[in-house]
């Protein structure tokens, strides 16, 4: 008799166990909603020479030699090409003399670059990043 109701005993003590009040993340939710939303921050990214761009805003993301966002606001890095056409313009397109360079300017890191004159002569020679 007593070997049942120690068994028992257990049962219900392992039971009470599962059965809790609700979980601390449902209790912290709102309040980590609201900082938040309420708050505002400062985002910074660094840019070439030496220079950067930021911006303040409820929520902000930066990438640093790209430029910040935010409140969904990009504030671009300023290019540092000085003129130099943009390298999309010329990739893949028809070159004639094979080793030969094009300056050019990255549309993604607005630094510039430079293009190489390759292929074969069967094929035909492009402009290539390289």
């Amino acid at each position: 008799m007593k070997l049942s109701l120690a068994a028992m005993v257990t049962l219900v003590g392992i039971s009470l166990l599962g059965c809790g009040g609700p979980a601390l993340e449902d209790t912290m939710a709102p309040e980590a909603e609201a900082r938040t939303v309420s708050q505002f921050g400062t985002c910074t990214a660094a840019c070439s020479g030496g220079t950067s761009v930021s911006c303040t805003g409820a929520t902000c993301s930066s990438t640093d030699y790209q430029g910040v966002t935010c409140d969904g606001v990009l504030t671009a890095c300023p290019s540092t090409c000085a003129g130099l056409p943009s390298c999309s313009l010329y990739v893949n397109l028809r070159c004639t003399t094979p080793g030969a360079t094009k300056e050019c300017c990255n549309a993604t890191s607005h630094q510039p670059n430079s293009l190489l004159c390759s292929g074969s002569a069967s094929t035909g020679y492009r402009w290539l990043n390289y």
